[in-house]
Parts: C-alpha cells; structure tokens; sequence
C-alpha cells in the first residue's frame, strides 16, 4: 500500500538541512551520543575515519586525525570524572 505524501504527517520523513557551526563542537556532541551509547573509543575512532559515517567522517576530514583523537580522549575522560574514577 502506497500512501500519499502529507506534509503535517510526523512520521514521514524528511531531509532538511542543518546549519553549519563550530565543528568541535558538533565532534564532541557526537562523541558524546556514541559514548552514552557504549561505544569504545577505538570503535569511535573507526567510525570517525570511515565514509559511511559521513557526519562523523566530515569532522575528521575536516579537523584531521590529532584534532578528534584529542575530542575523543576528552569526552571519555569526562565520563570517568562524572562516575567518580580514575583514567
């Protein structure tokens, strides 16, 4: 069954373009989304370096591999200081 296109419908999707802004920051958010979800910083880093990943790719191409290994090691290293243990 084919529906048809309702644009006040809440669960068609949509592409809609994001304004741009400080891509450390948009790293460290996204860090920080993966991170809640249990990724390691190893997995994040591949992630980071792959394609398919194009929002995380994008921020690696475009602050390098030094810029994100440092977000990353931060946003991990603020979880530990949260739960109270050591690095």
């Amino acid at each position: 069954m084919v529906k048809d296109y309702d644009k006040e419908d809440p669960f068609e999707m949509k592409a809609m373009e994001i304004p741009g802004g400080n891509i450390v920051h948009q790293a460290q958010v996204m860090s920080e989304e993966f991170r809640d979800m249990g990724t390691t910083k190893d997995e994040l880093m591949t992630m980071f370096s792959n394609p398919f990943y194009s929002g995380l790719h994008m921020a690696f191409f475009q602050l390098g591999k030094e810029s994100i290994e440092k977000i990353v090691h931060q946003v991990y290293e603020n979880i530990n200081v949260i739960n109270g243990q050591e690095s």
